[in-house]
């Protein structure tokens, strides 16, 4: 089976695939050696593509056919997920268009789970309003991973978060931003598989997010630890498989949650595959690729399924411009890294470099393994 996966970021969804002997092929924004690595042929997403462009659509189409492959499957992936492919003559493996962006707006989704009676941060009508209490979150309306995400303690940080955001992203408008009351608790995610009739839990994950020892970016998503190990697991993954069939989502899904001392809130829904794709499979042994086209033929995984060992991947960014030159990527590619970089790669501030990976007989082993060998590859990268 030839399947195509589309997105910034395809490594730990091709090489998934791969293991599951499909034939994968790519098109993103890094090729990463590893990504090559797994698939039959990749194209890399041009650099100074904008996906809010209307033109966006026709350059990835034209893409597409210049891979001359007779495919059976296109797979969506981050950033590509509510995009268009009806023009061409290949099946999609992705939920409904419109389903997709109505999720992907959290304004949207906020009126959606208010009206389910599902638990989830207050979200005001604008970042002109006037909060009811401090602090407030403010966030890009559709953006993923946490860069942009601020914190405001006090009505002139609320005003500084929202230039920053303008001016670090030209392309937002004060109307893409929202403003959501700030929850404190522990960041944890539930993965799931979901066919037309149902959907199945089958992990809840630790989400690393702000790591200090990773990022300078106080929300940037920075990786995962499989299993979460807190209260109300249980509880995560039977309001998540709800939410799913509500929402009218397939294959790989994702919902995030933070965690309070009075129980989970919802705060987003990724109705697509997740950065926690690695650590749940090497937790549990699935195959998320296989399951996730398995899926969309109605065939679904038994809940629950035997958590086997603790995992984690993390993800390092770069505190300034480095340039991954030969000796340097030799010496990092001695520890347990994926999303292997190109030779000369460059990545500007704040950018991801690479991943690590590890398993372990609990969290904290698995937390102290990902913190050695993520310092000691930022060593090398400074060298």
């Amino acid at each position: 089976m030839n399947v195509l996966v589309i997105g910034f970021s395809t490594r730990n969804i091709v090489c998934s695939g791969s293991r599951a002997g499909y034939n994968m092929y790519a098109i993103d924004a890094f090729c990463d050696q590893d990504t090559i690595d797994c698939c039959i042929a990749t194209k890399e997403l041009p650099h100074e593509l904008d996906i809010r462009s209307k033109d966006t659509a026709d350059i990835i189409l034209d893409m597409v056919r210049s891979f001359e492959v007779d495919l059976d499957a296109i797979v969506p992936g981050s950033g590509f997920e509510a995009m268009d492919f009806s023009s061409l003559p290949w099946t999609v493996l992705a939920s409904d268009p419109e389903n997709i962006q109505a999720v992907q707006d959290k304004f949207t989704l906020s009126r959606m789970l208010a009206e389910l009676g599902l638990p989830h941060p207050h979200v005001y009508e604008n970042v002109d309003d006037k909060p009811d209490k401090f602090p407030v979150m403010i966030k890009p309306r559709k953006a993923g991973g946490g860069i942009f995400n601020r914190m405001a303690c006090n009505g002139q940080e609320l005003l500084e978060a929202v230039q920053d955001i303008l001016g670090n992203e030209p392309s937002f408008s004060r109307n893409d931003l929202m403003m959501q009351e700030f929850i404190e608790g522990v960041p944890a995610s539930v993965s799931l598989i979901a066919s037309k009739d149902k959907a199945v839990a089958v992990a809840v994950n630790e989400q690393l997010i702000g790591i200090s020892w990773l990022t300078r970016m106080q929300f940037a998503y920075c990786g995962n630890i499989t299993p979460y190990e807190g209260k109300y697991a249980e509880e995560m993954c039977n309001i998540s498989e709800k939410l799913t069939s509500e929402l009218g989502l397939l294959g790989s899904v994702g919902i995030d949650f933070i965690v309070t001392e009075d129980g989970p809130k919802i705060i987003e829904v990724n109705p697509r595959f997740q950065g926690s794709l690695d650590t749940v499979e090497l937790a549990t042994g699935i195959n998320l690729f296989d399951a996730h086209v398995k899926a969309f033929m109605g065939k679904l995984p038994v809940r629950p399924l035997r958590i086997q060992r603790s995992a984690g991947r993390c993800i390092i960014y770069a505190d300034r411009e480095t340039r991954m030159d030969a000796q340097v990527l030799i010496e990092m590619r001695k520890h347990k890294i994926a999303d292997i970089p190109q030779p000369d790669y460059v990545a500007l501030a704040d950018y991801p470099v690479t991943s690590v990976l590890h398993t372990g007989m609990n969290r904290s082993n698995v937390f102290e393994s990902l913190k050695q060998d993520s310092e000691n590859i930022k060593r090398i990268m400074k060298k």
